[in-house]
């Protein structure tokens, strides 16, 4: 009689699992809470006392095992609902929780070399900001940049690397590629040194816009219009700055300026709207700004005035230093 007992219970719990692997996500919410309502409305003490006056008046012997079939039973439900409430029910929020979120600036005037956890090189150009998450070697590895970075990626065919910024990513699995994406600039450029690349970019309407680069593409996206560029070209020019070099070639001077800004932490100010139009063509290698002056004005038919910040003694700050660009 228990051997028959034992199989009809065995065969009950695999037709139940059967069961439960048959319905939906929400059946098995609503069914946890019934079942939590219903352990709720339960005597605990006045069911222990009927179990306890039924085994007295029974004669026959309960296994072990059965009881605990038997409760095992009863809790898949419940169990099943907290493992789904505290892993299941947003996976993600509970991997974003868990990571530990690590954020490196790199200054106005300032640029910045960093190693990061999976041995990768990636240097920050001023006026830049990056993050990533710890742990960082996951089924991604994920660098979120804000400005322009130069990096030397560590190939993981098992952890693709991704550089995600404003509606783009660039995935990579190891390759030296450079991306400048600064809010405030008009274009987003991705300049591939070595390996290979797969550009992605979400346009407003949610359309995705995709490409591959090979060695020496420089790709222009237009935030405008959110048309893409690519051409083979000398990537010196883009990607010399991770070494202390700025390569101007054939640059309009507005963006001269805004280098100048980003490098040397200064405020440049033309007061000219004819020299706008002009065009430098010079390399500078670990100059100092007032160097970088002296050759611009040398070169050009410009003057260049330097007002040194000034320290205020309520913030204990500095304003920024003004370089004034005008016409001879």
């Amino acid at each position: 009689m228990y051997h028959k007992n034992k199989k009809n219970i065995n065969q009950s719990i695999e037709n139940f699992l059967a069961y439960r692997k048959g319905l939906s996500e929400l059946d098995k919410k609503i069914e946890a809470g019934v079942l939590v309502e219903e352990v709720n409305t339960i005597n605990v003490d006045e069911a222990f006392l009927n179990v306890s006056n039924k085994l007295r008046r029974s004669n026959r012997t309960i296994s072990l095992s059965w009881l605990t079939r038997i409760a095992a039973v009863l809790t898949i439900p419940l169990l099943f609902f907290t493992i789904w409430s505290l892993f299941i029910k947003n996976d993600h929020t509970m991997v974003e929780n868990s990571l530990t979120w690590q954020e490196i600036q790199s200054p106005v005037g300032m640029r910045s070399h960093i190693v990061l956890p999976d041995g990768s090189d990636l240097w920050l150009n001023a006026g830049s900001k990056i993050r990533y998450g710890i742990p960082f070697i996951r089924e991604n590895r994920e660098v979120d940049l804000v400005g322009e970075a130069f990096l030397k990626v560590v190939k993981n065919e098992n952890s693709p690397f991704i550089v995600n910024s404003d509606n783009f990513e660039v995935k990579v699995l190891g390759t030296q590629f450079n991306v400048k994406a600064y809010p405030e600039d008009q274009q987003i450029e991705v300049a591939l040194k070595e390996g290979g690349i797969e550009f992605y970019y979400t346009k407003e309407q949610g359309q995705k816009v995709y490409t591959k680069l090979q060695p020496n593409d420089y790709l222009v996206l237009n935030k405008k219009n959110s048309e893409v560029l690519k051409e083979q070209t000398d990537l010196s020019k883009y990607i010399a700055w991770h070494q202390n070099i700025l390569i101007f070639d054939d640059t309009p001077l507005l963006k001269v300026a805004q280098t100048m800004e980003r490098w040397y932490g200064v405020e440049v100010v033309i007061a000219n709207e004819e020299i706008k139009k002009y065009k430098f063509t010079t390399t500078f290698e670990n100059e100092p700004l007032f160097r970088v002056i002296e050759l611009l004005e040398l070169s050009s038919p410009i003057a260049i005035n330097y007002k040194a910040g000034i320290m205020d003694s309520n913030t204990n700050t500095i304003s920024k230093s003004i370089v004034t660009i005008n016409k001879k």
